[in-house]
């Protein structure tokens, strides 16, 4: 009895994998794209007050900023990539390409909006945004520097735009831990964006 119970299981984990395993791939890869912009803001920091440089040589620390921000790029196309094939919940094309496409709705709204749709549109200007920082910083980071730090400052509207979508829009996010986990990250980006601002005296 029990050998048929624990086989009957094992079934059901299964058909569970086999029906939502790109959705668990959509999740990750959220939480991975998420990891990453944070060390990437956490680094960029940490080259512009010099601190990183105690630890690893300037050149470095710059190859390392940029394998982060392709892998970012990357992480953030399996995220979008996936959507499209998940079976648990539907998106096409242009819900994931064009803001407020989506119809999306996780049972959560405020003042009359749909929060789940308006958090999906976050996540894509978020992805905008990114991909514009990230490949004109490839292309005049050595021409124009002065336009490439500006064009930067722009990393934080992103984080922004990506703290509310997954607060929205994350299925692992709406209670519990990780939400207490994402709101105290989105805290802690808070602090040291506004201190990276006040060193550059946008802020005083």
């Amino acid at each position: 009895m029990h050998f048929l119970l624990a086989v009957s299981d094992i079934k059901i984990v299964t058909e569970r994998v086999s029906d939502y395993w790109s959705w668990y791939i959509v999740r990750a890869s959220g939480f991975v794209a998420a990891g990453i912009l944070f060390v990437l803001i956490v680094s960029g920091i940490g080259q512009v007050t010099g601190f990183i440089y105690r630890y690893v040589e300037p050149i470095k620390a710059w190859v390392i900023h940029k394998t982060l921000a392709i892998s970012l790029l990357f992480a953030i196309a399996i995220h979008g990539g996936f959507l499209l094939i998940n079976h648990y919940i539907k998106f096409n094309l242009a819900e994931i390409l064009i803001p407020f496409a989506s119809t999306y709705y996780n049972e959560t709204s405020f003042a009359g909006l749909n929060i789940g749709a308006l958090g999906v549109t976050f996540g894509i200007f978020a992805t905008y945004i990114i991909v514009f920082i990230v490949l004109t910083s490839l292309k005049i980071i050595d021409t124009n520097k002065k336009l490439w730090r500006k064009f930067h400052f722009l990393s934080y509207l992103a984080v922004f735009f990506i703290f509310l979508h997954a607060l929205y829009v994350g299925t692992d996010l709406k209670f519990g831990f990780f939400r207490d986990f994402w709101l105290l990250a989105g805290f802690m980006l808070i602090l040291t964006g506004a201190y990276r601002l006040w060193r550059a005296r946008v802020i005083k």
